[in-house]
């Protein structure tokens, strides 16, 4: 008896392998320029003047993926930004010298549905490869935009500096559902 359950447990196991492997294959950049999103698309009007009203300039895209079931679920509260897909470095020495002493700083958020919030940043280890993960009060984000965010979608995360700190912002954008695959303005 206790073998069989552990055999149960086992092969559902390697279905949630599978399940996750099935899951990051829809990240070959391959399916991304299939959509027609490479180059990735400007960031749309309303996110510029959004972020000029907080004071905030030196806009740049950091990362284009679809959003995985984990960064949906309130439960894990964080989402993920993989450094092998990171297009460009954006954190500053000292903001780098923080997040690898295993501390966190607050940065503002603006939200799919254009409101603001502050959320954290961190520096993670998740599996074998690092990642920066966006936590904190991000369940919130997940809340107010729970409509629109979805397992599959393809969304942007832009970084801003705030003056006259130069504090670091962040702009969560959906681009695309991969259900009908249309670019959202």
């Amino acid at each position: 008896m206790k073998l069989e359950l552990k055999n149960q447990k086992t092969s559902g196991n390697k279905k949630k392998k599978q399940k996750i492997n099935n899951q990051r294959k829809r990240e070959d950049p391959k399916k991304i320029m299939e959509m027609g999103l490479e180059p990735p698309p400007d960031m749309p009007q309303a996110f510029k003047d959004c972020i000029q009203d907080l004071g905030g300039s030196e806009i740049k895209i950091i990362i284009q993926k679809f959003l995985q079931v984990t960064d949906l679920m309130s439960q894990q509260n964080r989402l993920s930004i993989s450094l092998k897909q990171i297009r460009s470095t954006f954190l500053n020495e000292d903001e780098e010298r923080l997040l690898n002493a295993k501390r966190q700083m607050a940065v503002a958020f603006v939200e799919p549905c254009l409101s603001i919030s502050t959320v954290n940043l961190a520096k993670w280890n998740i599996g074998s490869s690092l990642s920066y993960i966006i936590n904190g009060d991000y369940s919130k984000v997940l809340k107010n935009n729970r409509d629109s965010l979805k397992p599959n979608a393809v969304v942007q995360i832009w970084l801003f500096r705030v003056q006259p700190n130069s504090q670091l912002g962040f702009a969560l954008i959906k681009v695309i559902d991969e259900e009908n695959s249309q670019v959202i303005d």
